[in-house]
């Protein structure tokens, strides 16, 4: 799982005002003598209001958020793969060892040329 992070997608123009007041009347801009002292209680003290204000995540996610490209095909290809690797794992003799390998070797590049393909067209359409 993931860690909770601040929810800055929440910061519409009501909450920032919010903000913004916490972060006037909290005083961040203390005069420091050392200009990365100065930084770091600023930045400090934006997140932990953000934090108030904004609410925070339960740090869930998806295993799969950096594939937003997928589409049904990659999803099936993927799980043929799967299933593939699991039938060499479970093998017991040399002669199924060297077949389901083979099958699995194949899974795994059908697999990839299919996500090679679809992130291709998806980053395509996007820019």
């Amino acid at each position: 799982m993931g860690e909770p992070k601040v929810k800055w997608w929440n910061l519409t123009s009501e909450n920032m005002g919010r903000l913004s007041e916490k972060i006037l009347a909290d005083g961040y801009c203390r005069r420091l003598e050392d200009v990365e002292q100065m930084w770091e209680a600023m930045a400090s003290c934006i997140r932990e209001l953000a934090k108030l204000v904004l609410g925070i995540s339960k740090g869930g996610g998806s295993c799969l958020e950096g594939a937003w490209w997928w589409n049904d095909e990659v999803k099936e290809k993927v799980k043929d793969k799967q299933r593939a690797y699991a039938a060499l794992i479970e093998c017991t003799t040399e002669e199924e060892n060297e077949i389901y390998k083979i099958g699995y070797k194949d899974a795994k590049k059908v697999a990839k040329r299919a996500v090679a393909l679809a992130k291709s067209n998806a980053y395509e359409r996007l820019y």
